[in-house]
């Protein structure tokens, strides 16, 4: 019997049969400046579309869109947006289904057009959940990872996951904010950078908080599934996620999960590594996250092409589910083939980086 070819990887993502066409915000940028350019349809209810909306488009919300869709044009390409790309790609298959031919939609939605493109087109501000949480994402372009600040605007306490080394930004915007920080939190044991929790533990006597399952050296205090770390009247509640380390954890803040290693744009973290295991990481996936809701916003640790992922730095579970390379593996026995498979060798300095972070 013929072996099976290795899948390529990493997060390669090749176009299937029946996908949704996705176009970029740069992509959609140059087509918009073009002689014949697209219809861009706004499918995002009305209270969301008063945060911001592309210039001259069309507001089409997605519910209406089956009452109304003969009002679109069938001779203009037609490119579908939403705050982070979940409604557009299903508005963009409803209208496919449907006959028209030159749809896709936005990658990433608005969110990563006003970030990418037009910084002055405004992105959703804290107003829009009432004020009740902020989160402020802090990329790290030298390491490709991704830093969270989470607050309670009314009590001025915040949360801090996955710090990188240089803890100065934290402790600037802790100052100028008047913020008191309630807890320091580690999704996991990080490999591919120093981390910052002990200097931050450090600067600010915060408690630093891993999963029960780390060996961890330094003094932390554990957590498992279902418990919570507070921080005013909000909380981020624990999943257990492991797969790509044994101690990974997902902070779930309502519709919001903070995802690690565990679920990255486009694909998710490798498990050859630090006790990884395949078929963990399936459970965790199938049993725990996609679970939830599609609306539910989708923030990874880490982007860009250092780890051959997509400039994008937010999703959706929905959009995931549909267009994730990882998650489209039909099978547990797929999906453990997939991150068997074909990956770059171990990197060199993996076992100090980890050792480091383990004592602090």
């Amino acid at each position: 019997m013929a072996a099976t070819a290795p899948i390529p990887h990493p997060y390669v993502r090749p176009p299937r049969t029946g996908a949704v066409p996705l176009v970029s915000a740069k992509e959609l940028d140059a087509l918009l400046r073009a002689p014949h350019p697209p219809l861009a349809v706004d499918v995002r209810p009305s209270e969301e579309r008063k945060h911001a909306h592309l210039p001259g488009d069309r507001h089409l919300p997605l519910d209406q869109l089956p009452a109304q869709v003969e009002s679109l044009p069938r001779d203009r390409a037609l490119v579908l947006y939403d705050h982070l790309g979940f409604r557009a790609r299903v508005a963009a298959e409803f209208l496919l289904d449907r006959g028209f031919d030159r749809v896709a939609a936005l990658e990433g939605g608005i969110e990563e057009y006003a970030r990418g493109v037009d910084p002055s087109l405004g992105r959703y501000s804290d107003a829009a959940r009432g004020a009740e949480w902020i989160v402020r994402q802090l990329p790290r372009l030298d390491t490709g990872c991704l830093t969270y600040f989470v607050g309670d605007p009314v009590a001025r306490v915040a949360v801090v996951i996955d710090p990188g080394l240089d803890v100065s930004p934290y402790r600037a915007m802790l100052t100028e904010g008047g913020w008191t920080l309630a807890g320091i939190v580690e999704t996991h044991t990080h490999a591919d950078h120093l981390g910052g929790h002990a200097g931050l533990h450090a600067a600010t006597d915060a408690p630093i908080f891993v999963g029960h399952r780390s060996p961890a050296q330094y003094p932390h205090r554990s957590l498992s599934e279902g418990e919570a770390v507070r921080f005013g009247s909000q909380e981020l509640v624990v999943l257990e996620t492991p797969g790509h380390t044994i101690d990974h954890l997902t902070l779930r803040l309502r519709d919001q999960i903070f995802t690690g290693d565990t679920l990255l744009l486009g694909s998710c973290g490798r498990t050859d590594l630090g006790g990884g295991s395949p078929d963990r990481l399936w459970e965790s996936l199938q049993e725990k996250l996609l679970r939830l809701p599609n609306e539910t916003e989708v923030y990874p640790a880490h982007f860009g092409p250092r780890h051959s992922l997509p400039e994008r730095f937010v999703s959706t579970l929905g959009f995931e589910r549909a267009t994730n390379e990882a998650l489209q593996q039909p099978t547990r026995e797929a999906f453990v083939r997939y991150m068997t498979e074909g990956w770059p060798p171990k990197p060199k300095n993996f076992d100090e980086i980890v050792a480091a972070n383990l004592v602090g």
